[in-house]
């Protein structure tokens, strides 16, 4: 179940992110500007988004994005100047994105199966939405922008 929730959100990563290649295709600047608006994202991570695919190539900066928690659509809104053509950056979605959500998953899965037998349906829940309140809190308050 897990698995392909993850594949859903991967395939929904690559369809963003080709919206957001045709977007910056078009009109780059107000991709850009729209994109450095987003909270977490900061002027900073994009320069250095921008330079890390001139040195390194697109694909090799977009891979190590999650890595450094810069989002997918920093990637996405430079591709087109960074010489990515549409079906390769979509068709990189997958490796990007794709290990990330799987981790979650199998994550989630495992305090599951921990919980199962030892807390009822409704603690469950409390204790997702918690964790990820208090992840996404910790995010957003850690990060620039």
């Amino acid at each position: 179940m897990g698995a392909m929730a993850s594949l859903a959100a991967g395939l929904g990563a690559m369809v963003g992110g080709a919206l957001m290649w045709l977007w910056s295709a078009s009109a780059p600047d107000a991709a850009l500007k729209a994109v450095a608006a987003v909270p977490s994202v900061s002027d900073a991570m994009i320069d250095k988004a921008r330079g890390d695919m001139a040195r390194e190539g697109w694909l090799l900066a977009s891979l190590k994005g999650p890595l450094t928690s810069t989002p997918y659509k920093v990637y996405a809104a430079l591709a087109p100047q960074a010489g990515a053509g549409l079906p390769a950056f979509a068709a990189a979605a997958l490796p990007v994105r794709l290990p990330r959500f799987l981790l979650v998953a199998a994550a989630f899965s495992l305090i599951g199966a921990i919980m199962r037998g030892r807390a009822g349906p409704k603690t469950t829940l409390a204790v997702f939405t918690a964790g990820w309140l208090l992840f996404y809190g910790w995010f957003w308050m850690t990060r620039p922008g």
